[in-house]
């Protein structure tokens, strides 16, 4: 396919990182729709398709490089950021559209009217003299039929929907602290419906274990802040029992402690050595004498 790149996309490109220049120029741009400048509705595309475009394949003295499914997100993020694409996704459907692109306006899509007095009637005519109907027996015309104007996509629609899960998140963390960033993060990181419960359920795991620590006694790290915490994939993280062990251990060595004392109230320890009588045995051995 053939496809033209202008200088406002070729400045917009510049400076950005190879990853993101490939993903535009290999992955998006050559399957955007030239009348509305949006890819994934008529072909659709997606992050696996995107990685295949940029995929090295292995030369001498070249190694092959296959880029990830995370990789791609961010370079997706980046681009729309420096304003080359908006990403209009609905659902799962990965929906992109490209800002500095020319279009072509010469075809539009607008549905195609013919009113009645200029009906387009059939050719093939037939000729109904000398035949033993009476009258005239007229075809119907062909009315063109017009085309369905195009539904166009609502706006931000995945934008709203990827705030309202940060806000979930958000209200879900501990550590409120620099909003503003840990949205950044979370747009970046762009976790689809089961990365995103996966995201949640660790989280809340991670919350009970801290206030059971907390519960025991036990010093327990502060949280992070939420942007880092989804930057460093920290959901991902697994905590040991051995502090949990470790206090139970403690306690329970206590409390036997305890019962040992109380059960040796009335006995004297076996170490305690009594003092001799010497001065009795004494005063007997000065009496006899």
């Amino acid at each position: 396919m053939d496809f033209v790149i202008n200088d406002n996309e070729l400045a917009a490109l510049c400076g950005l990182p190879h990853i993101q220049q490939l993903a535009y120029l290999r992955g998006i741009r050559p399957y955007m729709d030239v009348k509305t400048g949006l890819v994934g509705i008529k072909r659709r595309i997606s992050y696996q398709s995107i990685s295949e475009q940029l995929y090295v394949e292995p030369h001498q003295g070249i190694k092959s490089q296959n880029f990830s499914r995370d990789q791609l997100r961010r370079a997706i993020s980046g681009l729309a950021r420096a304003g080359v694409i908006t990403v209009q996704s609905e659902g799962m459907q990965l929906i992109l559209k490209c800002e500095l692109a020319h279009r072509d306006y010469s075809v539009q899509n607008k549905a195609a009217i013919n009113p009645p007095q200029k009906a387009t009637t059939n050719p093939h005519e037939i000729s109904l003299v000398n035949t033993e109907v009476w009258g005239a027996e007229y075809s119907q015309a062909d009315i063109a039929e017009s085309p369905k104007a195009a539904i166009p996509l609502k706006d931000n629609n995945y934008y709203i929907y990827l705030l309202s899960q940060f806000e979930k998140f958000w209200s879900l963390y501990p550590e409120k602290k620099s909003k503003h960033k840990a949205q950044a993060a979370f747009e970046q990181l762009n976790p689809d419906p089961t990365l995103f419960q996966q995201l949640i359920q660790a989280l809340q795991t991670q919350i009970n274990h801290v206030e059971v620590m907390q519960l025991r006694g036990t010093w327990v790290p502060p949280w992070k802040y939420p942007a880092n915490w989804l930057t460093q994939r920290c959901w991902e993280d697994e905590h040991s029992t051995d502090a949990l062990q470790e206090t139970q251990h403690a306690e329970h060595t206590k409390n036997t402690r305890k019962r040992d004392a109380g059960s040796d109230m009335f006995c004297p320890p076996c170490d305690v050595i009594e003092p001799e009588r010497n001065n009795v045995i004494q005063l007997q051995r000065y009496l006899q004498s």
